[in-house]
């Protein structure tokens, strides 16, 4: 038996075995520093970058509420053997098999497996390479192995165990790969060659692997003018120009042109207005370019694209799903531009078969304008699963009572007043009645509980979370919550929550559905933290848990795709220029720092937009800047309908989602504090009340 066939075997017996308590060490990477071999001494800087991280890490996992620590000898032993696993060379990792057989209690054993297999990959270990993505497959700790091992197959142009081991959907490289593959182990050309118009169809050029694939496809007559007019559009809706010219050699001269007008549109899309570069001999592909520029053109100039058109709608080249992309962005641009001609293109936009968004700016712009009856009117006219979601409820209410109909305005906001959200909540402003939270405690087994608290997924979650590898361990959480019974997902969220997990447990309840565990859902997160903090800064502490729950779910680790870092999304800069110091990206994943910084930001909006917390919640998403932007132009509005009329979808929920948690908030600490009776009453001021800061030269919202 080999050596690493003989491991799965000692693995499997020994998860039956009982483990012993011990306690847990901080000084883990400093000793696994000094166990280094000598050769190993020039990484020392990049594993102390690394350990000062995993130690700050650590310390955040050290304030959770987690279950006794029953392997922190066997962690410090993990830590040393994973750095040798690393750095030593290649002879001297099978010497290395003892030490690991050693952890095979141990709930993070499969990933020294996974790093020993990785680096004696080669075709003597295929056994143990195909046994360890047989017995853990779908599992984390399996991610991007097989990805390694058929690329290790291809360079060595191992190529019946590279096919034999290949899955779909490996990419376009191993695709490829695999097809070349097939047609020299002899398979039927005709067939393997079917399979080739999917990677042709790509906006991007492909891996040189695809070169000789596509040059046979070519030469069997499989590439025909229209597989190369799609790759065109496709590669100009990505915007890759630079293959359009290769792309337009492949089709006959009299389809050229095609190429040359998605090739001038890309350039400025304005040239849609060119007559000359759509002589309508090919209608169906001409169209497809026309409406592309169309949709682009009327975010820009909506008057040039609604005349561009009228005038090819009267040539009846559009069908009718084109004619809804095309009226969609025009009457969208006016509506958002707040421009005369939004209305006439509302109406013309809002039929049977338009985008669902069409509907409802239809309505805003009404709001905005304050046509009551025109509002019900719309409401009334859309599809019924429309006119039963709470923003249709609560709007057609709103106008009713404006209207004068009070009766059935207020059973509408009556039934609207059971539901926990946004519109539940001003719903129950508007008849005076406080907001209910319905809320109704999961119930706690402690059996079922325990049995996913013993879980290898769950073990080897909260193993990650000790050692401070939070995206390892939410990955780890995440393979448990979809391969437990649907059942016990619940379990896992209240487990999540007593263990002090809050961003795991607000997944999991999400994930089981269970949406009236209030407390759970929202929990009371670093709590003396917010207390000093909102105490320090004078802000509401349920205006900054909202946003933090919003933001990050309060996951302190937490970054965005843009850069924001930490439990409150903070920018790098945004935190420097509030606290007028340097402030690095690892402060910011600390949980104290972050939230004075998130605190002194709020301050600072509070003070730019005189404590208005609407338009302080949409800053903190989209920028006070473009908040002064989005101000009424010429009177104040109700705040209900200039939400509705928030230019940016995710900056329109957002501010509904803050203000209904500031209310949850409010709740969960007891207050007697209910801003949405304030809601129904405040104006968002106009644009005539922004000043300048007679110091700082900058725009505000604050009295001159």
């Amino acid at each position: 038996m080999s050596g690493l066939v003989f491991k799965f075997q000692l693995r499997k017996n020994a998860l039956a075995s009982r483990v012993k308590k011990r306690l847990f060490t901080p000084y883990l990477c400093l000793r696994t520093q000094r166990s280094l071999p000598l050769q190993s001494f020039l990484l020392l800087p990049f594993i102390f970058a690394f350990c000062n991280t995993s130690l700050a890490n650590a310390q955040e996992a050290s304030l959770l509420n987690l279950p006794a620590d029953n392997y922190a000898d066997e962690r410090e032993r993990f830590l040393t053997l994973e750095t040798k696993l690393r750095t030593y060379s290649k002879r001297r990792v099978d010497d290395l098999e003892g030490e690991i057989h050693s952890l095979a209690e141990y709930p993070l054993y499969p990933y020294l497996l996974r790093l020993q297999i990785e680096r004696t990959m080669s075709l003597k270990t295929k056994r143990e390479v195909r046994q360890f993505l047989d017995d853990y497959a779908g599992q984390p700790v399996s991610y991007g192995l097989r990805y390694q091992w058929l690329n290790y197959l291809a360079r060595h142009n191992h190529q019946q165990t590279f096919l034999g081991d290949y899955r779909e959907g490996m990419g376009a490289k191993l695709t490829c790969t695999a097809l070349n593959y097939r047609l020299n182990q002899g398979e039927e050309a005709a067939i393997v060659l079917k399979e080739v118009d999917a990677l042709w169809l790509h906006g991007q050029s492909q891996p040189d692997e695809c070169d000789p694939l596509f040059a046979k496809w070519k030469k069997a007559g499989m590439m025909t003018p229209d597989n190369v007019i799609q790759r065109i559009e496709i590669a100009a809706k990505e915007g890759n120009r630079s293959i359009i010219n290769y792309l337009k050699r492949q089709l006959p001269r009299d389809k050229q042109y095609i190429a040359d007008a998605w090739l001038a549109v890309t350039r400025d899309v304005s040239r849609v207005s060119r007559a000359n570069l759509f002589p309508l001999k090919n209608k169906a592909q001409e169209a497809e370019v026309i409406v592309w520029a169309l949709e682009k053109l009327a975010w820009r100039k909506p008057e040039l694209a609604a005349g561009v058109y009228t005038q090819y709608l009267n040539k009846g080249l559009f069908s009718q799903a084109q004619q809804h992309v095309a009226l969609r962005s025009i009457a969208l641009s006016f509506t958002l531009d707040r421009l005369p001609q939004a209305h006439e293109w509302l109406e013309k936009a809002d039929t049977d078969g338009a985008s669902e968004d069409i509907k409802l700016w239809h309505v805003a712009h009404l709001l905005r304008t304050q046509k009551w009856q025109e509002v019900v009117d719309v409401i009334n006219s859309a599809p019924i699963h429309l006119q039963q979601e709470e923003n249709y409820r609560y709007w057609k209410a709103r106008a009713l009572e404006m209207l004068g109909q009070s009766m059935q305005a207020t059973v509408l906001y009556q039934e609207l007043a059971e539901e926990r959200h946004y519109y539940g909540f001003m719903a129950s402003a508007h008849i005076g009645e406080i907001p209910s939270l319905s809320h109704s405690p999961a119930p706690k087994d402690i059996s079922a509980m325990s049995a996913v608290a013993r879980t290898p997924a769950t073990l080897r979650a909260v193993e990650f979370f000790r050692l401070g590898r939070s995206t390892s361990a939410r990955r780890e959480w995440y393979y448990l919550l979809s391969h437990i019974p649907d059942s016990r997902v619940t379990d896992a969220g209240i487990l999540a929550y007593e263990w002090g997990l809050y961003d795991q447990a607000i997944t999991s309840f999400a994930r089981s559905g269970y949406w009236d565990d209030v407390e759970r859902r929202f929990p009371l997160a670093f709590d003396d933290v917010f207390s000093q903090k909102s105490q320090a800064h004078n802000i509401s502490k349920s205006l900054a848990m909202a946003i933090a729950r919003r933001e990050s779910s309060f996951r302190t680790d937490a970054i965005s795709s843009v850069g924001a870092a930490g439990l409150m999304q903070l920018m790098p800069g945004t935190a420097r220029y509030v606290a007028q110091e340097k402030v690095t990206r690892n402060a910011l994943f600390n949980a104290n720092d972050n939230i004075e910084y998130g605190m002194q930001y709020l301050r600072y909006l509070m003070d730019k937009l005189n404590n208005n917390p609407v338009l302080v919640s949409a800053s903190y998403n989209a920028g006070w800047r473009k908040v002064l932007e989005w101000l009424p132009a010429n009177e104040a509005l109700p705040v209900d309908i200039w939400i509705e009329n928030i230019p940016y979808k995710e900056t329109r929920a957002y501010v509904k989602a803050v203000m209904a948690y500031q209310h949850i908030y409010d709740m969960q600490l007891g207050s007697n504090e209910n801003i949405f009776p304030q809601l129904t009453r405040d104006m968002i001021p106009s644009a005539e009340a922004v000043s300048t800061h007679p110091v700082t030269g900058t725009l505000q919202l604050a009295p001159k």
